[in-house]
């Protein structure tokens, strides 16, 4: 009976493991073409808005606080791609001396250090965005809710949080490597 159990419990998890890993894929791709619309986006408005402004001495007087919007996102959702590709900044003086269980509780140490920070970052973005809901403000060039432009803050630290989980749970299992930035099979 339990040898049964956990065949399905195996099953289980491997059934949630595939889904979690297509969530994932898609996830990164969607990532992908969000920040290279954006980009392409804000680079045709500030392009338009230069030539409105010296070659028909007239200016968009919403292109401006569109193309900040778009960046603000485009900045905040950028956090969770960078660290999907290992490019945050960071001290590596004392973790690279570092081998094999040391280095990996200095990784762990990290990780955790760094999932508190955006929890901090993500509760109050979420506090912050609230009021904006409720106030009801508008920006004032586009007439978008100022909550939409804040709701970047919280959702991009939940989204770079569950990067760095994943990359929590791998070190432990000691199937991270640091260096390439990477799942070891």
């Amino acid at each position: 009976m339990s040898k049964k159990c956990s065949e399905q419990s195996l099953r289980f998890f491997s059934k949630g493991e595939v889904v979690m890993r297509r969530i994932e894929k898609y996830y990164d791709k969607f990532e992908e073409i969000f920040l290279v619309i954006c980009m392409a986006v804000m680079v045709i408005l500030v392009f338009v808005q230069v030539v409105m402004r010296y070659v028909f001495n007239d200016s968009l007087s919403w292109s401006e606080g569109l193309a900040r919007i778009i960046f603000i996102w485009m900045s905040w959702i950028g956090i969770s791609f960078a660290e999907k590709q290992g490019e945050h900044v960071k001290i590596t003086m004392v973790v690279d001396r570092l081998h094999g269980r040391a280095k990996q509780i200095v990784l762990i140490i990290a990780d955790i250090l760094t999932i508190a920070i955006l929890v901090i970052v993500c509760y109050y973005g979420v506090i912050i965005t609230s009021k904006m809901m409720v106030i009801g403000t508008f920006n004032s060039a586009v007439h978008i809710p100022n909550w939409v432009v804040y709701a970047s803050v919280p959702l991009s630290c939940f989204l770079m949080g569950m990067r760095v989980l994943k990359k929590l749970i791998l070190t432990i299992q000691g199937k991270y490597d640091d260096e390439k930035t990477e799942v070891i099979p």
